[in-house]
């Protein structure tokens, strides 16, 4: 609660001058849910009629367990456990070219707190190779994780729609654009009759390495305190 406080206390400092000119349209709340967050909210203001500035934060935490399902290709059925782990801290700067709002650029960074996901596959019933039946426990399962060794990571995008209300104070907006997090590292593992599987996480971390930026596709409703002519 500290750095949030501290992070909303900075986004105020630097909203101020907007405010010293006379032009203060207040701060404007948003709520936004897609690629990036399952839930995230920010609060911005306008700067001048071409520059806003929103300070966020956003969670994508949850977990699956047991989610059984044969993929609609495979004979048997797998019991699948996920976990995503991952909460930022962002801020944006929304520049519209033509002073109209619909369509602006963005960037801005992104601070991590947490940027792991992980995973388990085991089978579900009973497999039989060679005459042999093995019970899901005795073949045990497979488990893997993937992180991101950067924190700090910057941000370019495109918005459509317009941030803060135009003479009414709810407006929807879509945000497309990329995390750069850099080369992911993979690890792996498995149990019983799937270990030994270490040795495949170099590999995999190679293999991968090329994917560094993550795609973000959010949706959000704002509500300005003081609806705008912009």
């Amino acid at each position: 609660m500290l750095t949030l406080w501290a992070f909303l206390q900075g986004f105020s400092v630097m909203a101020q001058p907007q405010q010293d000119r006379g032009g203060a349209e207040g701060y404007h709340i948003g709520v936004y849910t897609g690629s990036s967050a399952l839930l995230g909210v920010d609060v911005s203001c306008a700067m001048n009629d071409r520059w806003k500035l929103r300070a966020g934060f956003s969670l994508m935490h949850f977990k699956v367990r047991q989610w059984e399902t044969d993929f609609n290709r495979f004979s048997h059925e797998a019991s699948i456990n996920l976990t995503a782990e991952s909460s930022c801290f962002s801020l944006l700067f929304d520049y519209s070219p033509w002073g109209k709002g619909f369509f602006r650029l963005v960037g801005g960074i992104g601070l991590f707190i947490d940027n792991k996901f992980s995973g388990s596959v085991k089978l579900a019933e009973p497999f039989t190779f060679n005459d042999i039946d093995f019970e899901p426990d005795e073949l045990g399962y497979v488990y893997g994780s993937v992180h991101f060794n950067h924190s700090i990571n910057p941000y370019l995008g495109i918005g459509l729609g317009r941030l803060h209300g135009k003479k009414r104070r709810v407006s929807l907006s879509v945000d497309i654009g990329t995390f750069y997090k850099g080369a992911p590292q993979i690890q792996v593992g498995g149990t019983n009759l799937l270990q030994n599987n270490e040795h495949n996480s170099e590999i995999l971390t190679d293999n991968f390495s090329a994917y560094r930026w993550y795609p973000v596709l959010n949706f959000r409703i704002n509500y300005s305190i003081n609806p705008v002519n912009n």
